[in-house]
């Protein structure tokens, strides 16, 4: 089976993006990187740590979605240097026009999913986006990436992207403004079908933050994992209008350009940055708690 790296391999990787939502750009970190951060995945595993990749199992091995945000005590030294890489470094720049833009938090997630001896093969029909309950940005201040620490195969437990549907659903915001999507799903007729990102170790899945995305089960032939870091690629300001007439845009700024000329209001932006910043509050206030017993737990012993 060929593995897909596009929905149109002639497009170059950033015009893909701004036309799909989406672009995978192949052997993009480097091995050294890959296999550090698997060592670290490994010490977090547990009882299974030593055992080859696709004897990775639920219930032995827990599937993982764990954040590292900095400003809330979670950072990863080991899989900070994701966030150093040159290339990826560079891809970002290219997808926001140029150096400068890019804020370099360290925030990111480390999804893990182990194979689910219960589970069947096969893809989520349907997607969601990551504003659940919540006002829904139409214009926003960057991208999310997701690098892949280790290969995959079809029906890893991969992430798959609905082709095109960041305009879709932008188009359905400006038109119904104030609208939320409950648990960030919404039924918006016939969607495209979804492309799944079977990845080898260094790839990377950039992706818009209105496309409609989707987790799935893990049951692949070979049972191997999906292993990967889900990053955020943020700007301090947000974007604010956007004009497809005006020349020199981004691939990004092109990629939120195709309902034609849009300008926000501010509302918006305060009320997800509130709920931005109690997020990283109770994500701080939990590694608290959980060192305080770690320690507690050490001196007992």
């Amino acid at each position: 089976m060929t593995r897909k790296t596009a929905v149109d391999p002639s497009l170059p990787w950033p015009e893909h993006y701004a036309r799909y939502g989406f672009a995978v750009v192949p052997g993009l970190i480097d091995q050294t990187f890959c296999d550090a951060a698997l060592a670290r995945v490994r010490e977090m595993v547990g009882v299974a740590s030593d055992l080859p990749l696709n004897e990775w199992a639920v219930p032995e091995v827990a599937t993982l979605y764990r954040p590292f945000f900095e400003g809330a005590g979670t950072a990863d030294p080991v899989f900070d240097e994701l966030l150093r890489q040159p290339r990826l470094r560079d891809a970002i720049e290219t997808l926001f026009g140029g150096p400068g833009h890019w804020n370099e938090e360290r925030n990111y997630y480390l999804f893990l999913r182990p194979f689910e001896p219960k589970s069947k093969p096969g893809l989520s029909p349907t997607g969601h986006i990551d504003f659940g309950n919540q006002p829904i940005p139409i214009l926003y201040r960057g991208f999310t990436f997701q690098a892949s620490l280790v290969d995959t195969e079809p029906f890893s437990g991969n992430i798959t992207i609905f082709p095109g549907t960041h305009a879709t659903v932008q188009k359905h915001v400006i038109d119904h403004p104030g609208e939320e999507f409950t648990s960030g799903m919404k039924d918006l007729g016939p969607g495209p079908e979804p492309f799944e990102f079977v990845a080898r170790a260094g790839d990377v899945l950039f992706m818009h933050h209105l496309v409609f995305h989707s987790g799935n089960a893990s049951h692949a032939e070979g049972r191997s994992p999906r292993v990967a870091i889900h990053a955020e690629a943020f700007r301090d300001a947000w974007l604010n209008e956007v004009d497809p007439a005006r020349p020199g845009l981004s691939p990004w700024e092109r990629s939120l350009a195709l309902n034609g000329p849009v300008r926000t209001a501010d509302d918006i932006e305060a009320k997800n940055m509130a709920l931005r910043r109690k997020y990283v509050d109770d994500l701080r206030k939990k590694a608290e708690e959980e060192a305080a017993k770690a320690g507690a737990a050490k001196s007992a012993t």
